[in-house]
């Protein structure tokens, strides 16, 4: 069965259709980070400013993540694209100004553009970290982006975007990597043990030879028998 992939449109349609009123440039922010940072649903929500840039406030191109964050208990180097870098340069200039943030979020120190290292990459409604919910599993206890999850899901609703879900990002950055670049350089880049991971989500993702034959010159109007 084909796998259902975001495309630019898509992403056009959060962007423009279901990022809007009060908090609209921070949720396009979301939307952004979801689509640019090869990360996982709870790596997103973990991640800190402080991740993103230098002590001098400069954006990062590449940084790490930390291996408490990551899902392979791993550090790995990260590389944003320009799209993503200038949309969190607007994002900071946003987050800097918001008065009723949690006063652990900043520090009094010129680094950092002011933010403390508690100051999370991602913002609810409420200006406050994306609270993660726990489940005991048989290894003890295990934490998922619940809420986050929730908003991202909210989100797609509104851009008429129903049968994604907030694990679409994930699969779709993988997807559109994948036909660039080696699956286990991808595999690596988002913490998945084996590169038959990223091959079976790309292969998920091809069409059958039947579709694939009859969407070549689809355009063209046949007559006749």
């Amino acid at each position: 069965m084909l796998r259902q992939i975001l495309v630019d449109n898509d992403i056009n349609s959060l962007l423009n259709d279901a990022c809007t009123g009060k908090y609209s440039l921070k949720d396009r922010y979301l939307i952004t980070q979801l689509a640019c940072v090869p990360l996982s649903l709870t790596e997103h929500n973990l991640l800190k400013l402080h991740q993103l840039i230098s002590d001098k406030g400069e954006v990062y191109r590449k940084w790490v993540l930390p291996a408490e964050y990551s899902r392979n208990k791993n550090e790995r180097i990260i590389e944003v694209p320009e799209v993503f870098c200038q949309a969190l340069e607007q994002y900071l200039d946003w987050y800097a100004q918001q008065q009723d943030l949690p006063v652990e979020y900043r520090h009094n120190l010129g680094t950092y553009r002011g933010f403390s290292q508690k100051a999370p990459a991602l913002l609810n409604d409420r200006l406050t970290a994306f609270a993660m919910s726990e489940r005991t599993v048989k290894k003890g206890i295990n934490k998922q982006p619940t809420n986050l999850r929730t908003k991202v899901n909210t989100l797609l609703k509104k851009a008429g975007l129903d049968w994604a879900t907030a694990k679409t990002f994930e699969d779709s950055l993988i997807i559109h990597l994948s036909k660039n670049v080696d699956h286990g350089v991808v595999a690596d880049l988002f913490g998945y043990a084996s590169r038959q991971v990223v091959t079976d989500k790309y292969n998920g993702n091809l069409l059958q030879l039947s579709d694939a034959i009859n969407s070549v010159y689809s355009r063209i109007k046949v007559t006749g028998h």
